[in-house]
């Protein structure tokens, strides 16, 4: 058994890539990035077409935006490329997994050799994506068209990647239910949750008293991410005792939502951070939020529960998978500050031990056994 698994970044895809070739059932590693990018431990049998990849990085970073094409066109640019170049270079293997919107002529051309498609789900159907999202930019007096177009080549070349696939690999039950609510049979779609990195994320090895109750956000603060849910959670506990640390990129358009915040828990901005410096926020920490009004896994909560962290989730966060209430975390109902804050509250006051490990073993072993039975 053989699954190859091609991708133009590493993300999830190359860590259960390295989950795979430890159970020797990895077939290749199909890297949009040069190999000199990925993990240095990696010993993957890894083919780059890192070209187009290299390029549209070296424009978003040394061009003024008036002088290149925005970045969505860049970034589509890129992908098309490294869906032919995988294309062009596809070995015999059991099963090829590949992203939304950069696999067309690789699927095709798996076919034709009679290799198993998969497409591999991080999030939903972009079209459940905006139907989401739309109202939240409408909120801010945004247009999602104008801020991530989506024009009709895009969801036409989707369509036919859905036909290609013979099976859907979703990361948590919401996407899940989103490709049924399209149409997809449940038959075909296998559910395959992701994992942590143990040699970084993992729990402290002499744990320090907290002073007090820290929460974590970590991701880009964006609309997506529910900021002014849980701005409007901090404002309505009113607890001075209490601090948030932002981790990741702070987006121009919650911008408003920072402005309008008037709450007494004082907000910490971070900006990006290393993987590293990441999990030690989460070893020092009391409590991860995700407040997502649309997130289809969030790997910052295996990360987060695996160094000892709990974690509150809205109920639109796949990684609510592995959240079992008030024992490893908590799952809300998305766009309400209130249920956010009793649970916030909850977990200042009692705070039990979180003891859990996501290895990416884990994923890698479900999505063998899945296709093993596929074949069966």
């Amino acid at each position: 058994m053989k699954i190859s698994i091609s991708a133009t970044n590493p993300c999830h895809l190359h860590p259960l890539a390295s989950g795979l070739a430890d159970l020797n059932a990895l077939g290749c590693y199909h890297s949009g990035y040069p190999t000199w990018k990925l993990p240095p431990e990696s010993a993957l049998p890894t083919r780059t077409h890192s070209f187009r990849t290299t390029l549209v990085y070296g424009m978003l970073k040394l061009l003024p935006a008036k002088f290149r094409p925005g970045s969505r066109a860049l970034f589509l640019w890129q992908d098309h490329g490294f869906d032919r170049a995988v294309a062009r270079n596809l070995e015999s293997c059991n099963f090829l997994h590949a992203m939304p919107g950069q696999c067309l002529e690789s699927f095709r051309a798996a076919r034709r050799i009679g290799v198993q498609t998969v497409l591999n789900h991080a999030t939903g159907p972009v079209r459940e994506w905006v139907k989401i999202m739309e109202p939240e930019y409408a909120r801010v007096g945004l247009r999602l068209s104008n801020v991530c177009p989506y024009d009709h080549a895009y969801f036409a070349r989707e369509d036919e990647e859905y036909a290609l696939a013979h099976w859907h690999c979703a990361a948590s039950t919401i996407v899940r239910d989103q490709l049924i609510s399209i149409g997809i049979p449940p038959a075909k779609i296998w559910v395959v949750p992701y994992g942590a990195d143990s040699r970084i994320f993992h729990p402290p090895v002499n744990p320090a008293p907290r002073e007090r109750f820290k929460i974590v956000f970590a991701g880009q603060a964006g609309l997506r991410k529910g900021i002014k849910t849980l701005l409007d959670a901090l404002t309505i506990a009113a607890r001075s005792d209490w601090q948030v640390d932002f981790y990741g990129a702070r987006l121009e358009e919650a911008e408003r939502d920072f402005a309008d915040y008037r709450g007494a828990t004082p907000v910490h901005f971070h900006g990006p951070v290393s993987q590293s410096a990441l999990a030690e926020a989460f070893r020092t920490g009391s409590v991860l939020v995700l407040p997502s009004l649309e997130e289809g896994f969030g790997l910052v909560v295996p990360q987060a529960l695996s160094c000892g962290m709990p974690c509150i989730v809205s109920d639109r966060v796949g990684g609510r998978d592995l959240v079992r209430h008030r024992e490893n975390g908590s799952v809300f109902p998305a766009l309400d500050p209130h249920a956010l804050e009793e649970e916030l509250s909850w977990w200042a006051a009692d705070r039990p031990d979180v003891r859990e490990s996501f290895p990416w073993s884990h994923p890698a072993r479900t999505l063998l056994a899945l296709s093993q039975a596929s074949l069966a």
